[in-house]
């Protein structure tokens, strides 16, 4: 009797919190998180409302996360760098593994490695997980930062460039690496698979101290979505397919080469958090002293040192 009595004084403490913040605003980049979510079904039943907003990249989100019109979004360590170094109040609070970054170049380039991209363009987001790839193999390769000439645009316009020739190569994401190689017949030069990085849920610092339980929940819910979307990668890829409007093709190789397992082990999430704060430190981009323990909120990964992919 006594632990029916607790039982149901946490459920109603539960529910009392959910009714006390009903809404939770989630900011998504080209299906990151809600086709894997729907598709693994984790999207029903949901005891509050979930108000969906799709960004082509992360800077757009980012800048909507700072300016309060979002409570959390879905980036890349690089771009969470950048924001936070800028005075951004974010931070992550849950960490999948990420393998979609890739340079493109033509078909018939003679760029094979980081060092045949020396003295040539590479279009890129700055700031971004593809110029933070680039940077890292370049210091990799013992060359310097300023061996490419780095040409910041958006994600669609960079393929573009890459098709008329104005650029020598594009460091990017999915789905635009797979889009091009299946459209353009474009090659991967470097693969993102060969360097692992995060893909997170952040959330701002007010919306984890007054929407915590939805955030809470909303994270165990992306977490089992990537775990299935991992095991079910052709069911998945439908869902991306659907919602993004891409060719199955195309769906089925981004959901395939971005593998997004959950990392629940925070010393892992720092350590690759911190390589690419230092990255970007070097390159004089942001300003050193910036410490992952800053950037990922600790709290929420009660599982530490589960999981290492």
């Amino acid at each position: 009797m006594k632990l029916t009595f607790i039982a149901s004084a946490l459920l109603a403490a539960t529910f009392t919190t959910y009714a006390a913040n009903t809404e939770l605003v989630v900011g998504d980049q080209k299906g990151n998180a809600r086709a894997v979510m729907s598709a693994a079904g984790e999207l029903t039943n949901v005891p509050y409302e979930i108000k969906w907003y799709e960004f082509p990249n992360a800077a757009p989100l980012l800048e909507s996360l700072n300016s309060q019109h979002l409570d959390a979004g879905l980036v890349g360590d690089g771009p969470l760098a950048f924001a936070v170094a800028a005075g951004a109040k974010i931070r992550a609070i849950q960490a999948s593994q990420y393998l979609g970054n890739g340079l493109l170049v033509k078909k018939d380039s003679a760029v094979h490695t980081i060092a045949d991209l020396k003295g040539k363009k590479v279009a890129t987001v700055k700031g971004s997980s593809g110029q933070n790839m680039v940077l890292k193999a370049l210091h990799q390769a013992g060359l310097p930062d300023d061996s490419v000439n780095f040409v910041f645009t958006t994600p669609a316009e960079a393929t573009l460039a890459l098709d008329n020739g104005a650029v020598d190569a594009v460091a990017t994401w999915e789905p635009y690496v797979s889009f091009a190689v299946a459209q353009s017949g474009d090659r991967i030069a470097i693969d993102g698979k060969e360097a692992p990085v995060s893909n997170y849920l952040v959330a701002t610092d007010s919306a984890i101290s007054n929407k915590r339980a939805e955030l809470a929940d909303f994270r165990q819910r992306l977490i089992r979505a990537r775990a299935w979307g991992v095991a079910h990668p052709q069911e998945y890829a439908n869902g991306i397919a659907s919602l993004l409007r891409l060719p199955d093709a195309v769906a089925l190789s981004k959901v395939q080469r971005e593998n997004n397992a959950p990392v629940e082990d925070y010393t892992l999430v720092a350590q690759r958090q911190q390589a690419a704060i230092d990255t970007f430190a070097r390159s004089g981009l942001i300003k050193p002293g910036l410490q992952a323990s800053s950037l990922v909120d600790a709290s929420f990964f009660a599982k530490a040192g589960a999981t290492k992919p």
